[in-house]
C-alpha cells in the first residue's frame, strides 16, 4: 500500500506539473506581449494556486504518520493509524519494529555527534580537507 501511494503521489505531482505547463502556455499564447504582462501572469498564478489549494484541503484529513508518532512518544496514536491500516497483529508487529528502528537510529545518531568531540575536531577537519 505504501509503494502504491508513494507511486500515486509522484505521478500525480508529474501529472499536475505538465498541466500547469500546458494550461501557462494557452494562456501566454491567448493574448499579446502588453496582455501578458499586465494580466497573463495574474491567470497564471491563480490557476497555478488551485491544484495547491486542493492539496492543501486534502493534506487536513491526512493522518499523521505512524513512525512520526511513535518517535514522538505519541505510541498508541502511533497503533492506532498502523491499526486502521494493517490491523491488529500486523500492526503491533509493525510497532515493535518501528521502536527498534528508532531505537538503533538514536544510537546511531549519538556515534555520528562523537565525531564532533574535541579531541577528533583537528582530525575531523584534517580528514576533510584532503583531496583523494
Amino acid at each position: 500500500m505504501r509503494g502504491l501511494l508513494a507511486f500515486s503521489y509522484q505521478l500525480l505531482a508529474v501529472c499536475g506539473i505538465f498541466l500547469t505547463n500546458v494550461i501557462n502556455y494557452i494562456i501566454a499564447s491567448y493574448g499579446s506581449r502588453s496582455w501578458d504582462v499586465n494580466a497573463g501572469w495574474r491567470w497564471i498564478l491563480r490557476l497555478g494556486a488551485i491544484p495547491a489549494a486542493a492539496f492543501l484541503l486534502s493534506m487536513v484529513r491526512a493522518p499523521e504518520s505512524p513512525r512520526f508518532l511513535i518517535q514522538a512518544g505519541k505510541t498508541e496514536e502511533g497503533f492506532a493509524v498502523l491499526e486502521h491500516i494493517i490491523g491488529t497483529e500486523q500492526a503491533r508487529l509493525r510497532t515493535d519494529d518501528i521502536h527498534a528502528s528508532v531505537k538503533l537510529e538514536t544510537e546511531m545518531s549519538h556515534e555520528f555527534h562523537d565525531l564532533f568531540r574535541p579531541g577528533l575536531q583537528k582530525a575531523l577537519i584534517i580528514g576533510t580537507l584532503i583531496k583523494a
